[in-house]
């Protein structure tokens, strides 16, 4: 059958038997697109462990200079598939998205503002998991991205190592 008629063919049906064709066209378009972005949904690390969850702070050192253990117990961190929403206690922190490298070594992590000042501006830096620790070296929009785990005083870096909630091992879902 040419071009020329299966249109032929088409103009004849009648409007009832059309309707089923792309109903069934854009469902099956649905559940492809749905598969694959199941697929691909969760982040991972370098060893293809996914990192979406809500995270706990264990430690945390500011340009060289540690926090307060008080501090640390309120912070919390909570990653989805593109979200990356640090807070203290019940005040948000942060709202960004986050984009990973893991091809890098070590791996790379940009966390984009999505609200006030940082707006549009990406933090950079680096980040290790390993079973349920995740580890974060970064430093705040316009200065280089660390090379290095650490903190030393003047670095402006942010090295703050999180544990995973055990309520949270499974990838959280959603964009919030």
């Amino acid at each position: 059958m040419n071009a020329n008629e299966l249109l032929r063919r088409v103009k004849t049906l009648p409007p009832r038997e059309l309707r089923p064709v792309p109903a069934l066209r854009i469902a099956s378009i649905a559940i492809l697109l749905a598969a694959l972005s199941a697929g691909v949904a969760a982040r991972q690390n370098e060893k293809g462990e996914p990192m979406q969850g809500t995270w706990t702070c264990l430690s945390a050192t500011v340009d060289g200079k540690p926090l307060a253990e008080g501090t640390v117990k309120l912070l919390r961190l909570t990653l989805t598939t593109n979200r990356y929403k640090t807070e203290r206690g019940t005040e948000v922190l942060f709202d960004s998205e986050y984009t990973l490298e893991a091809s890098q070594s070590p791996a790379h992590i940009d966390i984009v503002g999505t609200e006030g000042d940082f707006k549009g501006r990406s933090a950079r830096g680096i980040y290790s998991l390993a079973g349920e620790k995740l580890k974060i070296c970064y430093t705040m929009p316009g200065k280089a991205r660390p090379t290095a785990f650490a903190s030393p005083p003047g670095s402006g870096a942010y090295l703050i190592v999180w544990k995973r909630q055990p309520s949270s091992n499974k990838p959280a879902a959603g964009n919030d």
